[in-house]
């Protein structure tokens, strides 16, 4: 058995030792951060990911919910009451905390405090954190530059604004091939989601001055579902009787059964070391990002300090899950067998190349590497 091998097995068997002690999985749950701003939040979110999720606050909206309806005077009310006001000189989210975000007709974004961001000429989707999607068109022509607006929750969609005047049309939910940002902590936290396979990169994008200091310049989600299926498939792909194989198949079972003790829902990581994007889960497991292995970032699954994963996650086109090759005779062979597929889930906020999403969400890790 391998050095990080026996590790595992003795991190798995002390976590279960603590469970038993503490009277549950529950009291393992790791603590948000008190001071310093997490830069790493999980989320078991099994298709959509919310916007809450993100950590961020509730987004300013009502928690009591209604349902999509258009305004008496103008635009519409998404389910947790944000005002979507339409007009040629832009369109204005009111949210039920107050907060005022405008998108104008040179695509420039901001707050009624003064603050901006952009431009967006081609315009944008908000995503709102009542489920809500408000999407803005905006024309190349001089006339008229608020093309068109479509409100959106679950599969009712709703257009108070059509080639370039007021309107109170229904319509049908299509793609949108344009950049997204949610509308996080009173609605005025403004980020951008960038998702390569499991792992949600959000960079800041508008902010109220005074909510500066309080608020995460990038943050990571990670999803947890994907990982803990992926972990549950491995072993069916690993049959083999070797001796090593057998006990490193065996640590990748014990950690799928233990998963929601190792991936605690909702909890704030805390960073393992400074100097590397690593950071503490449940039970003694660590997980750590590399940003600098060739073209595409891997995820790893450590037990404890470790020098060597468990498991690896490529984060790519195609996300896979890999298990550390633990065979002796095998020097220089970084994988054992084939990766397991990992299952995509909040399609909408994957990367895409048109807009050169993976080069963005690149920058930001390696700016948060820094």
């Amino acid at each position: 058995m391998g050095p990080s091998l026996r590790f595992a097995s003795l991190v798995l068997a002390a976590s279960a030792t603590l469970v038993a002690q503490q009277g549950g999985e529950e009291r393992t749950r790791l603590r948000p951060l008190p001071k310093q701003l997490p830069e790493v939040v999980l989320s078991d979110a099994k298709a959509a990911i919310p916007v809450r999720d993100f950590g961020l606050g509730e987004g300013g909206i009502d928690r009591k919910q209604t349902s999509l309806r258009f305004h008496e005077s103008d635009g519409c009310v998404t389910p947790g009451g944000v005002h979507v006001a339409c007009r040629a000189v832009g369109v204005k989210l009111t949210f039920p905390s107050g907060r005022e975000v405008l998108l104008a007709p040179d695509g420039g974004l901001h707050l009624r405090s003064g603050e901006s961001a952009g431009p967006y000429p081609a315009g944008l989707e908000f995503l709102l954190a009542d489920g809500a999607t408000v999407r803005i068109a905006l024309a190349q022509s001089r006339k008229s530059r608020i093309r068109d607006v479509w409100v959106t929750h679950d599969r009712r969609s709703l257009q108070p604004w059509r080639l370039g005047s007021d309107a109170q049309a229904t319509a049908r939910t299509k793609n949108w091939s344009g950049i997204r940002l949610a509308c996080c902590g009173d609605g005025g936290d403004i980020y951008r989601p960038l998702a390569i396979g499991p792992l949600v990169v959000l960079d800041r994008v508008l902010v109220p001055k005074e909510r500066k200091d309080k608020t995460p310049r990038e943050r990571l989600v990670v999803l947890t579902e994907p990982i803990r299926q992926s972990l549950l498939r491995m072993p069916r792909q690993h049959r083999e009787t070797e001796a090593s194989v057998r006990r490193a198949v065996a640590a990748v079972t014990e950690v799928a059964d233990r998963s929601s003790m190792i991936f605690p829902r909702g909890a704030a990581l805390r960073r393992a070391e400074h100097d590397r994007l690593r950071w503490l889960l449940g039970g003694g497991f660590e997980l750590q990002l590399d940003p600098d292995i060739s073209a595409t970032p891997h995820l790893q699954l450590f037990a404890g300090t470790s020098a060597l994963p468990m498991v690896e996650w490529t984060l790519g086109a195609g996300t896979a899950a890999y298990l550390t090759n633990p065979r002796s005779d095998q020097i220089g062979k970084r994988w054992h067998g084939n990766g397991t597929r990992v299952i995509t889930t909040a399609h909408e906020l994957q990367v895409r190349e048109h807009l050169q999403e993976r080069q963005h969400a690149l920058r930001v890790i390696r700016r948060l590497k820094r």
